[in-house]
């Protein structure tokens, strides 16, 4: 830590602190250091939340209607 961090304090859900503390011992970072990994993540301006499996099929069936129907409107021209 710097001399130009702060301290604050933080409430969090039991299970919250439970999950961080076995992520951060994963990483082997401090409770802290994988708070502000995760934070500067969130804050990262290119980063972008994971998309499932079921999502993307979603969003490809859905494409592939629109295409689909863009088709169509063309032949019928």
């Amino acid at each position: 830590m710097t001399s130009e961090d702060i301290q604050t304090n933080l409430r969090l859900p039991s299970d919250l602190k439970t999950r961080l503390k076995h992520a951060a011992d994963a990483s082997n970072r401090s409770m802290n250091a994988e708070v502000v990994a995760r934070l500067e993540e969130s804050f990262n301006a290119g980063s972008t939340p994971p998309i499932d499996e079921h999502t993307l099929d979603l969003f490809a069936e859905k494409v592939g209607q629109v295409l689909d129907e863009r088709e169509k409107n063309r032949g019928k021209r």
